[in-house]
């Protein structure tokens, strides 16, 4: 089976039972390809994702006013109507963030983006391969000790609920354990998860505190028995 995305996850979870059987065995022939109007920061999304991405980094949201005018300039009648759906999507993620303040996800204005770091990369999670992303990995201190926060901004067209969101913020902390462990201490209430679509905001705090359900072991269980049964 080719490694999952975290994505696919959500996806698995959402459907009945029969689907989940076709899903996984399409997975397994790997005829499950990227979905460009369905990616966290694919092609259909990425104005609107790339304009948060900037206006997060540099905190700044003249990155976010910038890319509105941009679409809306592009934006004529003889647009075919999937190209005018996909800028109406686009738009209303960035009108929502217009007046964002982006450090509010962040423990205090001054923390380092690590520009180089490694953000996405498979991780083994009760024997099944994970393909995590993230779009910011960033360092901050608290009292001489040197933390690590991470945020990504996840775009789908009917929006992720916020159990949803968790198993997004439970796969990027164990990505960043796994690969930034050793030298920083993993902050949980800043690997934060933006659900673009409808504003929500969580961390993996909040799956810790059982605010949010831990689920990510009980649907690679699930996917790993209906694997074995096909």
């Amino acid at each position: 089976m080719k490694d999952i995305r975290i994505k696919d996850l959500v996806t698995f979870r959402r459907l009945t039972e029969k689907r989940q059987s076709t899903f996984i065995n399409n997975l397994q022939k790997e005829k499950i390809a990227k979905e460009k109007e369905e990616g966290s920061g694919g092609d259909y999304w990425v104005r609107s994702i790339s304009a948060l991405n900037n206006a997060f980094r540099e905190n700044d949201n003249r990155f976010i006013s910038d890319k509105i005018t941009d679409i809306i300039n592009d934006y004529n009648p003889k647009l075919d109507k999937g190209t005018k759906v996909k800028y109406d999507r686009n738009l209303q993620i960035l009108y929502n963030y217009e007046d964002f303040d982006f450090r509010s996800v962040t423990p205090a204005e001054e923390i380092e983006i690590l520009s180089k770091a490694r953000k996405s990369g498979v991780i083994e999670i009760a024997a099944l391969s994970l393909k995590v992303e993230t779009h910011h990995i960033y360092t901050f201190s608290i009292d001489e000790k040197e933390y690590l926060g991470a945020l990504l901004f996840a775009a789908q067209k009917e929006g992720y609920q916020p159990s949803e969101l968790g198993i997004f913020a439970e796969a990027i902390f164990n990505f960043l354990d796994a690969n930034y462990g050793s030298k920083y201490i993993i902050h949980p209430s800043f690997v934060k998860v933006v659900g673009v679509m409808t504003h929500g905001i969580v961390d993996y705090q909040m799956v810790l505190d059982g605010d949010l359900p831990s689920i990510i072991l009980p649907i690679i269980e699930n996917i790993k028995n209906l694997n074995n049964n096909i």
